[in-house]
């Protein structure tokens, strides 16, 4: 879904798009936004909620990993990183 406002001034798509759910957004609204980045080229989207501190970590839509606890693990882009990290 894209909004007036967006301009897209990249030549290349990021491998990896990490979302932070705001208290005004909805989990439907970033999925959507995720739905577009994958059909564009990302390989793989995080969505980040600070509400209950979990990380999601998606492949495809349909493909998903919750982390809560220890280290965040993307198979698909290769990288690791502490949970506490990103919940200090």
């Amino acid at each position: 879904m894209s909004r007036p406002f967006d301009i897209l001034k990249m030549a290349e798509m990021p491998l990896l798009v990490v979302e932070i759910l705001s208290p005004r957004q909805g989990t439907q609204e970033i999925l959507e936004k995720f739905a577009v980045y994958f059909a564009l080229g990302v390989q793989s989207c995080w969505l980040i909620d600070p509400t209950i501190a979990v990380v999601a970590v998606y492949a495809a839509l349909e493909q998903h990993k919750i982390f809560a606890t220890g280290e965040i693990v993307d198979e698909v882009v290769d990288v690791r990183l502490p949970f506490a990290e990103i919940f200090e």
